[in-house]
Parts: C-alpha cells; structure tokens; sequence
C-alpha cells in the first residue's frame, strides 16, 4: 500500500520538481535575489524621476495663461485643475486629423509670444513635430480634447480659495518647463 501511495506522489510530483529545485536555488542565493529585486525597484523608481527632472532642470521656461473652467469642478482636494486656450482642437480642426484616430493621437502646438513679451500662444496645430521654435506635444484625450501633462497642480492645503479666484479673473499663469521634444513639465502657478 504505501509503495503504491509512493508512486501515485512520485507520478504527479515530477512535474513539479522544476519548481522545487527553482526554489532551493533561490534558497541558496537569497541574498543576491533580495538585492536583486530591491536594486531593480530602485531603478524603476529613479527612471520615473529622472525624466520629469531632466525636463525641469534643462527645458526652456515659459508662461502660459490659465483659462477658466467650470469652478464647481475646479479643485478636487488640494489640487488645481488647469484648462489652457489649447486644450480644447480648434473649431478650424487639425490638418490630417481623421475622426477616426482621435484617442490617444500625439498633437503638437507650436508656441508663439504674445505681445506682453512673457506668455506664450498656441499658433499651429499639426500631427507633426515643428522643425524648429517652441512647441508642445500633447495626446487626444477624446473628440475634442488634448492634454500635455500640465492639466493639474497640487496646492498648500487652504491656499486652494486665493488660485481659484484668479483663474476666475484670468490672472493665473502656468510656468512650465519645455524641452525640445515638446515635452513640458508644471513648476509653478504664478498670479498675476
């Protein structure tokens, strides 16, 4: 009986001995796996910065104006909710925009000073990236939409009232920095 019982396990178990030889050789390496394993997370968690701060510390800084938006759904917690003259396609639509490949389309807006000499505009949109002056490369969102990665902005805890204000009286501006890829990272709210 138990030699029976004895094969039965032996006839199902062999399957699983990869596992088990995997496991004593993770067992004798422990070590080197842990280190492994926290050195990769490490890693993930250094390149999800890196990005950002390459943007911030070696892009070109502009302002651009905050328009407002419906103020019921401006501030969620501590953060600010931003809408830009560019995030909405223009009525003229985008040359070579197809209905069909709206979500998730890359889009560029070239930027052009405005008369003050410190804001900047959107211009153009095309499909393509400009060949040369400032631009920002942002994603369809939906039919009409397109966001940059400058929609939101956390804020000091009670400091929300005094930004939703001058959104309302189109005195905020956003400081970013753009690098020249069109990628552009929020350093900055600034009221006017």
């Amino acid at each position: 009986m138990t030699d029976t019982m004895d094969q039965q396990s032996n006839s199902v178990l062999p399957g699983l001995a990869w596992v088990d030889r995997g496991l004593g050789w993770i067992k004798r390496r422990e070590r080197a796996v842990v280190i492994v394993g926290v050195g990769f997370q490490v890693v993930v968690l250094l390149a999800m910065i890196a990005t950002p701060l390459q943007t911030l510390v070696a892009g070109d800084t502009i302002l651009l104006r905050v328009v407002p938006v419906d103020p019921r759904d401006l501030f969620r917690g501590d953060y600010v909710i931003l809408n830009y003259e560019f995030s909405r396609v223009p009525p003229q639509g985008i040359p070579g925009l197809q209905s069909t490949d709206l979500r998730g389309q890359t889009v560029y807006v070239t930027l052009v000073p405005e008369e003050d000499g410190k804001h900047w505009r959107a211009d153009r949109f095309s499909l393509r990236p400009p060949t040369s002056g400032r631009f920002l490369r942002g994603q369809m969102t939906h039919s009409h939409r397109i966001e940059y990665g400058i929609e939101s902005f956390f804020v000091q805890e009670g400091e929300g009232l005094r930004y939703e204000r001058a959104v309302r009286s189109r005195k905020l501006s956003a400081e970013v920095a753009l690098d020249r890829t069109g990628k552009a990272v929020l350093k900055r709210l600034v009221i006017n």
